[in-house]
């Protein structure tokens, strides 16, 4: 029986979690068919990498507003032999030495301002490119002193050093530098052109103007301009909200990462990251950033990104120790550039191609339902009015490929529809909530059910318990009082309840140090039995009750009035004492 009853009672709990699994699969369901999600087409990468981080995102939206910027600077050297001999390089020609000094630069605005470092469009006329001018020159000098000076052979790496400690006299002259700005190829694409005098003409152009300066020996900022429209731009952050510790990010084009001479390679922007590692000033009073990590040559001019994508920073100098390892590098503060935005009065908020393109790319790194049909159709409208840009066809490709294999939601909304967005959402979760409301109902109607099938299962064994004893099935032995013998069907002559004594003949009432049982919540004490007025033996005895009828007991569960113990719990029964007389 009790076997049976476990069984039961398992299968019950299994019904019970069966109802709550299903209940769990309709919510999914639900969530399924109000929520479709795209299904995402296999691809060997997507273009932007993780563009579920919002600084890779701000970085990508950024990369095609960095330019390279290439200054020409012509140049002369003079070597002094002798008192009465000075000779100027490159002989016999009007072409001077082409000095060609490479940075990088950034739009500020969608109508060809860029912002870079001052010395990246005006070099400095510094030892620096004056060594740069004996390299260059050294080997003209060294084939003129082979051949004018009888018994001379020298190389053009002695001439070097000869040059750099002014053991050969020397002047440099220098002439008015020119720069061109190169979109890069985040904003090109690839360049099909094998030589950099044969890419197009709509990829660069030449700066027609120094807008404004601050020179290299005080703020080194510079604002230029070409003659470019429609082109993007990145908004300037607040420097002095930049703190020590910070991550940052620059973007440039580093001379150390020339390793070819392809223009797709040339005009491929570098991006590295950066920390800050204390907040400075120059000799002059302008703020400076000081920075740890990768920042190279050709850096200079690039800017530097918060998590924002905002420009906070423009790469300027570095100092570097001889006898250790690495260098230290300083940024401009952006700040020090707002004064020359100001004074210029030049409008730097976000164009068509901004809004457009930054709108393109938050809809490709969406999750929301629709994203890759809408971000398709907005990058299709890129490519359309801006025909130059040639970098969004990755991405055009790769959404066209997705949109493909998006299932769309019934009621397809636009970007603009948040107000309808936010019903079909309240909407979705009022069903929610009214679902797991009936998940609960029904766990407790089935464990209701649990309780009243058991209560059922026990009542029913007891009942068989009893048939069992009528139909002459033997009685288990009971106790019987010290001093006289064991009998079937006696109870015993004393005994306690809730741990509190009862002799049966004693009245019933309280008296001192006894309570009575009922107080505690159990039943009253029975009646005793009135004492043997005579007659023979067994004539005053108390009848059995041989009744299959059940009655509640104090442990609650069902059992005979003359049964011994529970059938359920096995707690002794509470019963009226059976007076048997003996003859003597």
């Amino acid at each position: 029986m009790q076997k049976r009853m476990s069984t039961q009672k398992i299968r019950y709990t299994h019904y019970s979690y069966l109802a709550l699994l299903t209940g769990l699969i309709c919510l999914a369901t639900f969530f399924a068919a109000a929520f479709p999600l795209g299904v995402e087409a296999q691809s060997l990468s997507q273009p932007g990498g993780n563009v579920a981080d919002p600084v890779v995102r701000a970085v990508d939206i950024a990369k095609p507003s960095v330019v390279r910027i290439v200054t020409n600077l012509p140049a002369r050297l003079t070597v002094n032999f002798s008192t009465t001999q000075s000779v100027t390089f490159p002989q016999g020609s009007n072409t001077p030495y082409p000095l060609t000094l490479s940075g990088s630069g950034t739009f500020i605005t969608s109508n060809g301002d860029i912002l870079t470092a001052d010395h990246v469009v005006n070099p400095p006329h510094d030892q620096a490119l004056a060594q740069f001018l004996f390299t260059l020159a050294a080997p003209d000098i060294a084939q003129d002193m082979n051949q004018t000076k009888p018994g001379t052979n020298v190389t053009p790496d002695q001439v070097v050093q000869l040059l750099t400690s002014g053991q050969l006299d020397s002047q440099a002259h220098y002439d008015q530098p020119s720069s061109e700005v190169y979109l890069s190829t985040d904003y090109t694409g690839p360049i099909s052109a094998n030589t950099v005098a044969g890419i197009a003409p709509s990829t660069h152009a030449t700066v027609d103007k120094i807008e404004k300066e601050s020179s290299f020996n005080e703020k080194d900022v510079a604002i230029i301009h070409v003659p470019m429209t429609n082109i993007p731009r990145i908004q300037l952050g607040d420097s002095s909200n930049v703190q020590q510790q910070d991550d940052l990010t620059i973007i440039g084009f580093p001379g150390n990462a020339d390793i070819s001479t392809r223009p797709t390679d040339l005009f491929s922007s570098s991006i590295n990251k950066i920390t800050v590692s204390s907040i400075k000033s120059t000799d002059t009073g302008a703020p400076v950033i000081q920075v740890g990590g990768n920042v190279e040559h050709g850096d200079s001019g690039g800017p530097a990104l918060d998590s924002q994508g905002h420009v906070v920073g423009i790469v300027s100098f570095g100092l570097a120790n001889g006898n250790s390892i690495g260098s230290t590098t300083f940024l401009q503060a952006s700040n020090s550039a707002k004064s020359l935005i100001t004074a210029l009065g030049i409008n730097t908020q976000p164009g068509s191609f901004d809004k457009a393109w930054t709108k393109a790319f938050a809809d490709y790194a969406s999750t929301n339902p629709g994203h890759w049909h809408r971000a398709q159709q907005e990058f299709q409208q890129l490519a359309g009015t801006y025909p130059n840009f040639k970098a969004v066809t990755p991405y055009l490709d790769y959404t066209n490929t997705q949109a493909s294999h998006e299932k769309l939601p019934t009621t397809q909304t636009t970007s603009n529809s948040s107000p309808a967005l936010s019903s079909s959402l309240i909407a979705s979760l009022v069903v929610v909530l009214i679902l797991l409301l009936a998940l609960l109902i029904l766990f407790f109607v089935v464990r209701t059910s649990q309780r009243k099938r058991k209560q059922a299962k026990a009542a029913a064994t007891n009942l068989n318990l009893s048939a069992g004893q009528a139909a002459g099935n033997p009685v288990p032995p009971v106790y019987s009082q010290p001093g006289l013998p064991s009998q079937p069907g006696v109870a015993p002559q004393s005994y306690s309840q809730h741990g509190i004594p009862f002799q049966p003949g004693q009245p019933s009432g309280n008296r001192q140090g006894e309570h009575d049982v009922s107080a505690f919540g159990g039943p009253p004490r029975p009646t005793p039995m009135p004492p043997y007025q005579g007659g023979a033996v067994g004539q005053n005895s108390a009848p059995a009750n041989t009744s299959g009828e059940l009655h509640p007991w104090p442990c609650g569960h069902m059992n005979r009035p003359n049964a011994r113990f529970c059938s359920i719990c096995g707690e002794p029964g509470v019963q009226e004492p059976t007076i048997r007389r003996y003859e003597q």
